[in-house]
């Protein structure tokens, strides 16, 4: 994930769309959708999902959700007083989660989502820099190839493993030109009409390329996931970056760590739009965080073994420490959001890192290769093998007992 603070905070903060109470380009909730959930969850199993995943601070989910002795009443939508009612369960039963005894990886549904889209989008995405002669580096072309050599060793297993992309094309049939109107509305609605034209055609130019490759991309991903593929689980396969200093001057820093990241943490902001309390309920109901966390610690502890790289720590409000392994944190993002399955998304290396940079710089070659006096294998090998070893730590090896979560 690369950190384009500002511009994110200018473009997604403050989101338009038709629907004036949604996520950009989102939709009015479906709150129907949650009835098969009906007495399913208990009271207390609820505040703990509530407290120690989905949204840790009452203040943020206050305004929204009103607990009483026998159910949750969640407000449907802003400014109106309509209330989905969910009953809590009488006894002290837990979700719904069928118990699935697993000795190899045969029928096991995994979809990869290679991060980004690379190609001729990278630099349009703001996932692409190059350091003096060198090649750009693109982390959309990165995770792919992450993402082709991680499925030959899956499938190798016996899982059936389906690509979200296979080519650094987008999923998405838009472009930024199909988002004009919405651009347009967002100038309206930020009071930005009084900025120079040539500003706001920037403006207007930027917010149009963000809706395409940040916002219709990643639905168009989701509708795969959900409607057609079904996987048992996703694995979002990214690399992270750091701030540059100075913009204008790229040069390699020290910092490479690694993190993994889970779906919670949603903030007050957040949870005021109708789509996301909603997608948060649906994921809560769902138990998927069961599986997303195991699959995350048996990744991190992977990782961490790997790459040798410290985990990486938060220190704001828009993520929270999941359980006792190192580098596991919950954050809402738009992925870990709306694949309706487990989702777990990957963060390892920094990519203008001096130490991740020569690697990269590498190649994608076989076996090992001398690397700042050390036999390394390439990053792209060893950030899929790493992968791979989490998935059979979690299925394979040391949990004979594994929770794959089922709808009602």
């Amino acid at each position: 994930m690369w950190f384009r603070i500002f511009l994110l905070s200018c473009f997604l903060g403050g989101w338009v769309s038709l629907y004036p109470k949604t996520s950009s380009l989102g939709n009015p909730p479906k709150w129907g959708t949650l009835d098969p959930w009906q007495k399913t969850v208990t009271r207390e199993q609820f505040q703990r999902l509530l407290a120690k995943v989905y949204c840790p601070r009452k203040e943020w989910w206050n305004p929204w959700i009103v607990l009483k002795k026998d159910k949750a009443r969640i407000r449907k939508f802003v400014g109106k007083d309509q209330w989905y009612d969910l009953s809590f369960a009488e006894n002290n039963q837990s979700l719904q989660i069928a118990q699935c005894n697993r000795k190899s990886m045969q029928e096991l549904k995994i979809a990869l989502d290679p991060g980004h889209i690379g190609g001729k989008y990278s630099q349009m995405e703001g996932r692409h820099f190059v350091i003096g002669k060198g090649v750009p580096v693109k982390e959309g072309e990165l995770s792919l190839q992450v993402a082709k050599k991680l499925e030959v060793i899956l499938t190798g297993l016996g899982a059936e493993v389906f690509l979200l992309r296979a080519k650094c094309e987008p999923v998405t049939s838009k472009r930024p030109k199909d988002f004009t109107k919405e651009s347009e509305a967002w100038i309206n609605g930020r009071g930005l009409k009084d900025l120079k034209q040539e500003e706001q055609d920037k403006l207007i130019k930027k917010r149009k390329e963000m809706l395409f490759y940040r916002v219709s991309e990643i639905q168009a991903r989701a509708k795969l996931v959900n409607e057609k593929i079904r996987p048992d689980l996703v694995v979002c396969l990214h690399l992270n970056a750091s701030a540059w200093k100075d913009p204008e001057k790229k040069e390699l820093g020290e910092a490479n760590d690694f993190h993994v990241l889970v779906n919670g943490c949603y903030m007050g902001g957040e949870l005021a739009l109708d789509d996301q309390r909603f997608e948060m309920m649906l994921r809560l109901l769902n138990g998927w965080n069961v599986l997303e966390q195991k699959l995350a610690e048996d990744m991190s502890l992977a990782l961490a073994k790997a790459t040798k790289l410290p985990a990486f720590t938060y220190r704001g409000p828009n993520a929270l420490k999941i359980g006792k392994v190192e580098g596991v944190w919950a954050r809402n993002l738009l992925a870990n959001r709306l694949y309706r399955s487990p989702v777990v998304f990957l963060e390892p290396y920094r990519a203008n890192s001096k130490g991740a940079y020569e690697r990269i710089m590498a190649g994608n070659y076989e076996g090992t290769r001398e690397i700042g006096g050390t036999q390394k294998f390439s990053l792209v090998d060893e950030y899929a093998q790493a992968v791979a070893e989490g998935l059979k730590k979690t299925f394979l090896e040391q949990h004979p007992k594994v929770t794959l979560p089922t709808s009602p």
